[in-house]
């Protein structure tokens, strides 16, 4: 299936300067470029550099600028037929600048671009196509017509709201964009509220979702991507491998819109598309320029394209906890069991990391005073760190008062199963510390039974891990699979990198996908105790626990 992308084509001219000038300050800059740019024509080069078969409706000027426009687009394999020249206005130009920690400003010279009409977008242009890209360095009554022809053809919209929108956008846009794609600045713009936590940012996703909005995709730089839906949110991170010092984010948004529309057009979800897509902009930092810096699908290690994990058929939407619910639970959690001089372990997942915010906020209002945490895991610690919770020494005695965790599915009778962040052996050392351990989630999470609505994970050792994988097969009857990426098969973030998962531990996961419900969740614990190679496992029988809350 084909991308559209509707929007603009500029020659980029990029300096290089030690630092950003003040207002009336000149710098002396340390390198100049020209090279191509524009968000339409970089999200089209970056979709098809990774293999999609791309068209773009664009506008150039009658000039040199214009004619090597068209050549990028035929060196790259980009259908540019419905690329029409203006003749009264230059080709775009943007005026980048990029400082010595490889951020960067841009000033925008629309020319042609502003001339791109309504009637430019040909309803054709959507046959076979199966995702659209907009953006707002066209007039906004174009992107309305791309995307509505685009709506009639059932073809998925996204509009991405940059640059940001110096005026009211029209209230007919909202209903008409499947994905809106701001970053947090933008996003603050379009919505009048802070974005700095992730609670704030999911509430500013919210007011877009009431205006008509399907999803909102928020870029956040080097923290990855946060996707609000009415059903939940799912955030992805960078992978750790790609946090370094960014060399230039020019062009890094474009990168992941390309990358999205592409996984997309592949047949991936829009949920497993995050990854693969957080990835190639991930990359694309650690190079210069734009479209000079993304990366093919060879250089990814990606065999053509990224394998496109299931869609999600056990694992639908009806399953992602409404940030209401989790908030809900969160806050019952924590006026419950959490008060002033306890130690508290911290476990992983959306809900609980409300959990953290909230005690966060309570301890800087005085409400609660001298808390300790103890983290289930490194992310776990890092967000408490990031909160300025204070944590308890790992070779401390000291007891732990209660621990708030949360859990992929819980049965009716509090049979618990987690591990989709992988974070089991700690997990299990924590609730055994723990005199209380407490699983806070939403109704989503109940099941009537467990090993269907989500995989019993099990961390394994890596060495004869293949050897693992086929003993706890035979030994449970269960669909053994290594989990690759970074969630089980069917999950968002599933076989995007090709690599196994490693846990804080050093060990692989083994998820095990069972036809029936498990029947005695403690017999099974039983036998994955028993199993060689297994370290630890995801299940926890109620019966071990029974006065633990729900």
């Amino acid at each position: 299936m084909a991308v559209v992308v509707v929007g603009s084509a500029n020659v980029d001219l990029v300096v290089n300067s030690p630092r950003f000038p003040k207002p009336g300050e000149t710098l002396i800059g340390s390198r100049f470029e020209q090279l191509f740019g524009g968000k339409g024509a970089n999200q089209a080069a970056a979709a098809a550099l990774l293999g999609s078969p791309v068209r773009v409706v664009m506008r150039v000027g009658r000039d040199d600028l214009g004619q090597a426009t068209r050549k990028n687009f035929e060196r790259l394999g980009i259908d540019s037929k419905h690329v029409s020249d203006s003749k009264d206005a230059a080709t775009g130009v943007a005026l980048i600048t990029v400082d010595a920690k490889g951020e960067n400003t841009i000033v925008v010279a629309s020319g042609a671009n502003a001339k791109l009409q309504p009637e430019d977008v040909s309803t054709e242009v959507f046959d076979g196509a199966s995702v659209v890209l907009t953006q707002l360095e066209v007039p906004v009554s174009t992107n309305i017509a791309a995307l509505r022809k685009a709506k009639a053809k059932k073809v998925l919209t996204v509009f991405n709201a940059a640059p940001a929108p110096t005026e009211p956008l029209p209230d007919e846009l909202w209903a008409l964009c499947d994905v809106l794609c701001p970053n947090e600045p933008e996003l603050q713009l379009l919505t009048g509220k802070k974005v700095e936590t992730d609670s704030e940012a999911e509430e500013a996703c919210g007011e877009l979702l009431k205006r008509g909005v399907g999803a909102v995709l928020l870029t956040r730089g080097r923290r990855g991507c946060l996707l609000v839906r009415e059903q939940g949110s799912i955030s992805c991170s960078v992978p750790a491998a790609l946090r370094s010092t960014p060399v230039d984010t020019t062009g890094a948004g474009d990168a992941f819109l390309g990358a999205l529309a592409h996984l997309i057009a592949s047949g991936s979800s829009l949920e497993a598309a995050l990854p693969g897509a957080v990835e190639v902009a991930s990359t694309s930092v650690t190079k210069r320029g734009a479209q000079a810096s993304y990366p093919t699908a060879a250089d990814l290690g990606w065999s053509k394209r990224p394998p496109a994990p299931p869609s999600p058929t056990r694992f639908g939407d009806s399953r992602r906890p409404s940030v209401a619910g989790a908030l809900a639970a969160a806050t019952q959690a924590v006026d419950q069991f959490v008060a002033s001089g306890s130690v508290v372990g911290i476990g992983c997942g959306a809900t609980v990391d409300h959990c953290v915010q909230l005690i966060a906020e309570r301890l800087a209002s005085g409400s609660l005073r001298d808390v300790t945490a103890m983290a289930t895991s490194e992310a776990t610690e890092r967000r408490l760190r990031e909160f300025g919770i204070p944590l308890l020494p790992p070779d401390s005695d000291k007891a732990v008062d209660v621990a708030l965790t949360g859990c992929d599915g819980v049965s009716s009778s509090k049979d618990v199963v987690k591990g989709g962040k992988g974070a089991m052996l700690r997990e299990k050392l924590v609730r055994a510390a723990s005199s209380r351990w407490v699983v806070v989630c939403d109704e989503c999470k109940k099941s009537e039974g467990l090993g269907v609505d989500f995989p019993v994970p099990v961390e394994v050792a890596p060495a004869f891990h293949q050897r693992t994988l086929r003993r706890l097969a035979k030994l449970t009857g269960a669909d053994a699979r290594l989990r690759l990426g970074f969630a089980p098969a069917g999950r968002p973030g599933a076989d995007v990198s090709g690599k196994p998962f490693v846990t804080d531990n050093g060990n692989y996961v083994v998820d095990l996908f069972f036809r029936e419900p498990l029947g005695d969740v403690w017999l099974m614990a039983s036998s994955l105790d028993a199993c060689p190679g297994a370290v630890e496992h995801g299940l926890f029988p109620a019966s071990m626990r029974p006065d633990d809350p729900v």
